[in-house]
């Protein structure tokens, strides 16, 4: 049986300790942040965008549109009030009735029902593309803001206009 020497076994309990008090610190670490995740309000924020595309405009600086449906899964109304889109200076929420085009701020969408933004109805104009960034068969990605805080980022399909894509531009031309 081989023998001990008593500086190797005050290095060696030296160094199980040293590693036992690293295992000691991280602990409270970790305990603090679970604490923190369970006392955190969860949301009840639910909401689904699906179809999204973007419809580049036949004659480069003229506005491209954006199109889409938002579901609300909520039991309480949810409002857009913003959106944004990779890519475009600025975008606008437009609603085209009676051949005309007017800008809207705020589209309040009912508990468990869905707004489609469409061709010739409520859509989104897109200012200033970046021609660079925008590009056919790519995607780009669109930001909603909500009355709450709240957003919600999706993907739009980028297309071609004229490839198959329908775009009302109004009386704006």
């Amino acid at each position: 049986m081989p023998l001990i020497r008593p500086a190797a076994a005050s290095l060696t309990l030296a160094l199980a300790l040293f590693a036992l008090s690293g295992c000691k610190q991280e602990a409270p670490k970790t305990e603090a942040k679970a604490r923190a995740s369970a006392s955190a309000t969860p949301s009840t924020f639910k909401a689904d965008v699906s179809g999204g595309r973007l419809i580049l405009p036949a004659v480069k600086g003229n506005p491209g549109a954006a199109y889409f449906t938002v579901r609300n899964e909520t039991t309480g109304t949810m409002a857009i009030t913003a959106i944004a889109v990779d890519g475009a200076g600025k975008a606008e929420m437009h609603q085209t009735m009676g051949g005309e085009m007017t800008p809207v701020d705020r589209i309040d969408i009912a508990p468990g029902t869905a707004v489609t933004f469409e061709p010739g109805k409520l859509h989104v104009m897109l200012f200033d593309l970046a021609a660079d960034k925008l590009k056919p068969a790519a995607a780009a990605t669109m930001t909603l803001t909500f009355a709450n805080g709240d957003k919600l980022s999706a993907p739009l399909e980028i297309e071609a206009m004229g490839a198959g894509a329908a775009h009302d531009m109004g009386d704006m031309h």
